[in-house]
């Protein structure tokens, strides 16, 4: 059954799939499509890139989809005890409809059912009834595909599994929910009346939507996004009227494809869907339909928001082709050979001497200078640095007066490569419920491969400000502030799940008694070389009641170690939450936060070891405000927070979370002196000792504290 006719549909169809061809073509985004086999992004993109492939009526002979499968096509395991993550997730739906003979499908599948948990399976931290809907989604394409066998899944454990994921409403979010209905009515007879509930329920949140889903995840930032209106009521959007908004607006988009693509096929079975579909299917048609598609979709997704381009480029394909029912190369005249001949062709072109030239000619005739001096932003503790550039870069043309190109400021991040790296993997690896909570981490731009220095260039928020810079500000609004800073770090722990996990049985090990143990080291090592400042047995007992406590939670860790994994900033504290929408102290409907900083991001981490760090920072700060009432709003601040804190515990049944705060607390403590002894050595090296005393006074101050955290949490274990 197919759903209303859709304008310019062949000139529009004709424009996508060619600019999906010409992207690999073109190795436009090497680093996204078929780049490096382990990088979880590439092969994330990638199965997209062949999806579309498949949508539009390639089959798996062709050769661009051919040589798509080889890149798959990678051994199982390749080392001892290796899982399906997500990573080989993808590979392995690649596999099952390009090459399901192949040898490496059977081993996957395999470990696959070995990782069956209680109720379902699991592939990623935190995500619960999706890991399952996504084991159900590979297992009966394998069994579409005769490649199943009951010891890897048993057809009938898998109907009881997705009955209950769509009864119980384990999956939640609309995209997961209509994909559970698919496999439902595909796999396993139609939907009983229990399952048309929430069918309804999906029509329902349309009607109210007027025409989109995966609403119901952006909270409270839906009173702000002024584009919805504009979109449903059938308005062409300006790429500006979503830039402030473009997570959201992504998420959107991409939700209301897959919602179309999933229910499709019930249309025949399920007529009630048919109205909805169509008005969605409409609403997104009609922002791009025409002689212009490809450079409306890259208005509305510009660089660097390249990842977004290309995922929705491909959804889009995917959900018009189960909305018309057909395999879209049958629509038109431009038939496979030709698309083949017209990519190559672009290739050449692109490809040509003549082309590199011209590119490196004007390379070499933009000018860059920078405006005024570089301002330094640094204010965390990692060994990378930020900056605020202001970029004028001009052409030879513009005049004597070298008119600017570009007006705008810029950040530049720059350190360690390996360090900048990780918060790249970090930030690729976050859930997409809550990648809109961090600050987009694009590609490094520039690597001094001499130093090893890695730089990359992103967007100014200059609207923006850390939490440390505005907490004056905030002091006077603080129970407000709590509040919505509260919620939105409660979400970002969740990762925008309910799902609850275990944590890893040598987390509480790893990430607070081998790190404090290395941090009071480094402390008395300088400590002792300024020794005079103090007196020595003092010194000496400090240090050792710090190991004897430490030591005493080493041999008692097993009745601590037992407690819900959660998504972990790492690094949590003032400097490093943006904050947006404070102004001179008046707090108006809501604030934006962002958090940065990303080296220590963990999603099966602890949330109380970022409480702990965060409260003890808002403590800490609290001590430098002169004035009584800013102290004493800030300390209230602190309370506020730690009482959303408790309270997400208490509904996580996480018994020992306080106990864990108040050693997370001793930890950030112990941290920040170790800190402050790199700077205390070089005034140790420079022969300024009055500098290194004041150094030398607040590590010791900093380590007693920590010392009275532990005792608290050692003494609670008796």
């Amino acid at each position: 059954m197919a759903g209303l006719p859709l304008p310019d549909l062949e000139q529009t169809i004709t424009q996508l799939i060619v600019e999906v061809l010409l992207v690999e073509k073109e190795r436009r985004f090497p680093r996204l499509i078929l780049g490096s086999t382990d990088d979880k992004t590439s092969v994330r993109m990638s199965m997209h890139y062949v999806r579309a492939l498949l949508s539009y009526g390639f089959s798996a002979d062709t050769p661009a989809v051919q040589a798509a499968i080889d890149w798959f096509d990678q051994p199982f395991p390749r080392r001892k005890d290796e899982a399906v993550d997500t990573l080989e997730m993808n590979r392995l739906m690649i596999l099952l409809l390009g090459r399901p003979q192949s040898e490496y499908v059977k081993p996957r599948l395999e470990q696959l059912g070995r990782q069956k948990v209680e109720g379902g399976y699991d592939v990623q931290p935190g995500w619960g009834g999706y890991d399952t809907l996504w084991a159900l989604d590979i297992f009966t394409l394998a069994h579409e595909k005769g490649v199943l066998r009951d010891e890897y899944a048993c057809m009938d454990d898998l109907r009881v599994y997705l009955d209950r994921l769509i009864t119980g409403r384990e999956v939640r979010r609309d995209k997961d929910m209509a994909l559970a209905l698919h496999l439902q009515h595909r796999f396993f007879g139609g939907l009983e009346a229990r399952h048309q509930v929430e069918l309804d329920r999906l029509i329902a949140a349309a009607k109210r939507n007027k025409g989109v889903w995966g609403l119901e995840e952006l909270g409270w930032l839906l009173s702000r996004m002024n584009w919805l209106d504009e979109f449903t009521g059938e308005s062409k959007l300006l790429p500006q009227e979503v830039r402030e908004f473009q997570d959201q607006f992504r998420r959107v988009i991409l939700s209301t494809c897959m919602v179309i693509e999933y229910l499709a096929p019930l249309r025949a079975d399920y007529p009630q869907v048919a109205p909805v579909l169509d008005q969605a299917m409409r609403l997104w048609w009609l922002q791009f339909a025409g002689d212009q598609t490809v450079a409306t979709l890259r208005g509305l997704f510009p660089k660097p928001h390249d990842f977004d381009y290309l995922r929705v480029l491909c959804r889009t394909l995917r959900a018009t082709r189960a909305y018309i029912d057909q395999p879209l190369g049958t629509l038109n005249a431009v038939q496979v050979h030709v698309l083949h001949e017209l990519a190559e062709m672009k290739k050449n072109l692109g490809e040509s001497s003549e082309v590199r030239h011209i590119k490196a000619a004007l390379r070499s005739w933009i000018h860059v200078d920078l405006d005024g001096d570089v301002e330094t932003l640094k204010l965390g503790f990692s060994d990378a640095d930020v900056v605020r550039a202001h970029p004028h870069i001009w052409s030879p043309v513009s005049g004597e007066n070298h008119q600017a190109l570009i007006t705008d400021s810029v950040i530049i991040k720059y350190g360690p490569r390996d360090e900048i790296e990780q918060e790249r993997r970090n930030y690729d690896r976050l859930p997409e419920a809550i990648r809109g909570y961090f600050v987009r981490i694009p590609e490094p731009s520039y690597i001094d491969l001499q130093t090893g220095v890695a730089y990359f260039i992103m967007q100014d928020l200059h609207d923006y400000k850390t939490l440390y810079e505005v907490h004056e500000a905030v002091s006077h609004q603080s129970a407000a502030v709590a509040d919505q800073l509260g919620s939105f770090l409660m979400q970002m722990h969740s990762g925008g799940t309910q799902v609850v996990r275990p944590a890893s049985k040598s987390l509480l090990r790893e990430l607070y008694l081998r790190r404090m143990m290395e941090y009071v080291d480094r402390v008395f090592d300088f400590v002792w070389e300024y020794k005079l400042q103090f007196n020595t047995g003092m010194i000496r007992d400090i240090q050792d009641e710090l190991f004897n406590q430490i030591g005493v939670l080493v041999q008692r860790h097993v009745e601590l170690r037992d407690f819900p994994a959660a998504h972990m900033h790492g690094d949590l504290h003032m400097r490093n939450i943006m904050i947006r929408g404070l102004q001179g102290g008046e707090l108006p409907n809501g604030v934006t936060f962002r958090l940065i900083d990303l080296e220590y991001l963990e999603p099966d981490g602890d949330a109380a070891f970022d409480a702990g760090q965060l409260l003890v920072d808002i403590e800490l700060v609290s001590r430098e405000e002169r004035r009584y009432d800013s102290k004493n709003q800030l300390l209230r601040l602190r309370d506020s927070l730690d009482l959303i804190y408790r309270e997400f515990a208490e509904n996580r049944k996480d018994s020992t979370f306080g106990v864990r705060v108040e050693l997370a607390k001793a930890r950030a403590l112990l941290r920040i002196a170790k800190g402050k002894t790199k700077r205390g050595s070089i005034y140790l090296r420079d022969k300024q000792s009055i500098q290194a005393a004041q150094i030398a006074d607040d590590v010791m101050a900093h380590a007693v504290e920590a010392l009275q955290y532990l005792r608290a949490v050692t003494t609670s274990l008796k």
